[in-house]
């Protein structure tokens, strides 16, 4: 017969490609895991991984069986945790996908504090690009998505999140630094360092600038960077200035390093986005963890308002959060 524990050592070697990792990541001895995988192909009566060297890649009936044994395992921790919610606990792997700056430095915080709430729960935050992240909500590999662009699909249901201020940036030294503000035009004659074609951030000052009549074009654009750390680290020493999200910032401009330089009749803003697989029962963490942000004033469809800001900013916990 087979057992839950002997699909999860199958999964976690098909993924890994290699029974030592898949080992260790499953606190079990290479030989223990050899053993499950060669006991679950003799009742199954098929040979599931070609072995080659050190690794091991799916055969035909592997990759077969592969998808079947997800489901099941997914289906099995479903049951434990409505299970468990019958009688009152909250409980399971609760796994997150976002492909923005501003939700990873928003998402862990909200996490930590929604894993101390209720401490039979552990979260995983996994960042990739927007593209991958929707891709692993179709594919369940992830409960809830975060994106800064909303696309229209049938599976997939948006929420307004929040909004995030876009800020423009510059070292302490800066001679901006000691301006209450600048004027739009005053960008043309400074080196600027960007986010890339297609971000979010992009995507904002694009926006933003226009009405102000500047296009990108007419920027000098000394570097692009593929992330909003790197443009702080790049502001901070001085290379140039550069706009970033107001989440990304906040512990730069708390250090003092670098400065957040105020343009006169210009707003910056992003939108983040929660999407849900409509196709996929929501867990008991996935409810309690939106039911947590509902608190903090989500109504469907609109802005979180100041009181999630106020939930993000406070000192989060240490937290099991991956």
């Amino acid at each position: 017969m087979l057992d839950w524990h002997t699909l999860e050592v199958f999964v976690t070697a098909a993924r890994l490609q290699n029974f030592s990792a898949a080992a260790t990541e499953l606190n079990l001895s290479q030989p223990a895991v050899t053993q499950r995988i060669r006991t679950l192909e003799a009742y199954l009566h098929v040979t599931l991984f070609e072995r080659q060297r050190q690794r091991v890649f799916l055969s035909e009936a592997g990759a077969f069986l592969l998808p079947l044994a997800e489901d099941l395992l997914r289906r099995s921790k479903r049951l434990e945790e409505m299970m468990h919610s019958l009688s009152g606990q909250v409980v399971g792997h609760l796994v997150i996908g976002c492909s923005t700056t501003s939700g990873k430095y928003i998402l862990p915080g909200l996490l930590a504090r929604f894993c101390q709430r209720y401490p039979g729960v552990s979260a995983t935050v996994q960042v990739g690009s927007r593209a991958r992240v929707l891709e692993m909500l179709l594919a369940r590999g992830v409960h809830l998505a975060f994106s800064s662009e909303r696309v229209e699909h049938a599976e997939i249901a948006f929420t307004r999140f929040l909004e995030d201020d876009v800020v423009l940036v510059a070292s302490s030294h800066h001679p901006w630094a000691q301006r209450s503000a600048i004027a739009a035009a005053e960008l043309l004659n400074e080196h600027m360092i960007m986010r890339e074609k297609g971000s979010g951030t992009y995507n904002a000052v694009v926006q933003a600038l226009e009405g102000v009549d500047i296009s990108l074009h007419e920027l000098h654009t000394v570097m692009t960077l593929g992330n909003s750390e790197a443009i702080l680290m790049a502001v901070e020493e001085g290379i140039g200035v550069g706009f970033v999200p107001q989440s990304a910032a906040a512990r730069f401009l708390s250090a003092g390093q670098i400065c957040r330089v105020p343009i006169e009749g210009v707003r910056m803003q992003h939108t983040i986005w929660m999407a849900e697989n409509t196709l996929q029962p929501a867990t008991s963490a996935q409810i309690h963890f939106q039911k947590m942000l509902e608190a903090a004033g989500l109504d469907r469809g609109h802005l979180y308002p100041a009181a999630l800001r106020e939930l993000w900013q406070q000192q989060a916990p240490a937290g099991p959060v991956a």
